[in-house]
């Protein structure tokens, strides 16, 4: 006998999203500006003053979006990149997971930027009370994997069980100059180091939503 009504629900679903905008020359623009916060003496590394995820690398202690704020290349970059990833994000994340619903907005509550020499990584760690979040890699060395990546961890308890069971413990992605990766704030990830003499840089958005008036 068939049922009279048969539904499947995904219960919790971490929507990820990836973009490729390609090496534009806004990457070079954003790096430029990155190594001069690095060799400007007022400008603290944040890495060096708190305590943070990344090990061994150099985060200017500035709030991106606050400090750039009338700087023509940032906001080309955030017209460009950055605000409309988020909205096809939020717009797909509503479809697939029922929410936001119609009427939310969002704000930047951090971003920052950090380079990465040789050796440098990210350990686990997930962005506490934050919606999603985006990650830009504006300039990144080309490497053997995994060298480089960015691992999501399976939240679910049946990541933990052995591999003959069929669920992976974590999901890696590769990013090139220009990808971005908008995922939620509570998904647990790390990065990988690389061996390059080259630096990587990325450019990172702490995203809120803001209630209906």
């Amino acid at each position: 006998m068939q049922p009279k009504k048969s539904q499947t629900h995904t219960l919790f679903p971490a929507v990820v999203r990836e973009y490729q905008y390609g090496d534009l020359p806004i990457n070079t623009e954003l790096y430029q500006r990155v190594k001069a916060f690095q060799q400007d003496h007022r400008v603290d590394n944040a890495i060096a003053k708190r305590n943070l995820a990344t090990i061994n690398g150099y985060q200017p202690d500035v709030v991106l979006h606050e400090h750039w704020e009338q700087d023509p290349v940032w906001d080309q970059f955030l017209n460009t990149c950055v605000h409309p990833g988020i909205q096809a994000y939020l717009a797909e994340h509503a479809q697939l997971a029922g929410w936001p619903t119609p009427g939310f907005s969002y704000t930047f509550a951090a971003s920052w930027a950090v380079l990465y020499p040789a050796g440098a990584y990210q350990i686990a760690h997930f962005h506490r009370n934050i919606f999603c979040v985006m990650a830009y890699y504006a300039r990144v060395p080309i490497r053997p994997r995994p060298e480089g990546a960015i691992s999501f961890i399976n939240p679910h308890v049946e990541a933990t069980f052995p591999p003959e069971y069929g669920w992976d413990y974590h999901r890696n992605f590769y990013p090139v100059n220009g990808t971005a990766i908008v995922f939620p704030g509570w998904l647990q990830h790390y990065s990988h180091p690389h061996n390059s003499q080259d630096e990587r840089l990325l450019l990172t958005f702490d995203v809120k939503l803001l209630p209906p008036d």
